[in-house]
């Protein structure tokens, strides 16, 4: 048995991937309905990689510029590449990876497939120090 908490321990299993060409207003859809604030783009073919679309892009990059969240595409505020962990990686380093890159989010990774997502406020709610 392990004495550390583990990325697998707290990942987000209810993750939600969409098209990169989805309007923001329907992404936003998406992520309130299933009460989460981040989104994975799919890539586009095999040389493409995941991106990552939050709620402080959309406040950002769609609202800040005044433009319409059903006329601009997700593809045009996605963060691209997602940063990832694998679901054995300790908390701690979990974190400061995620902080080294300045980064809220990587989603977890285990045998090239996404299985989960991970956040610094969930690192920070499920720390638990024993």
């Amino acid at each position: 048995m392990t004495d550390y908490q583990s990325v697998r321990d707290i990942m987000m299993p209810n993750f939600k991937k969409i098209e990169g060409i989805t309007k923001v207003s329907d992404a936003l859809a998406i992520m309130t309905q299933n009460k989460i604030n981040a989104i994975l783009i799919e890539p586009r073919n095999e040389a493409d990689v995941y991106g990552i679309m939050t709620r402080r892009d959309i406040a950002r990059k769609v609202i800040g510029e005044r433009r319409k969240l059903h006329e601009t595409h997700v593809y045009e505020i996605m963060t691209k590449p997602v940063l990832n962990v694998p679901p054995n990686m300790p908390l701690p380093y979990a974190a400061r990876h995620l902080t080294n890159f300045k980064v809220s989010y990587a989603m977890v990774l285990e045998n090239n497939t996404v299985i989960g997502m991970i956040s610094l406020n969930g690192i920070v709610q499920h720390w638990d120090q024993g």
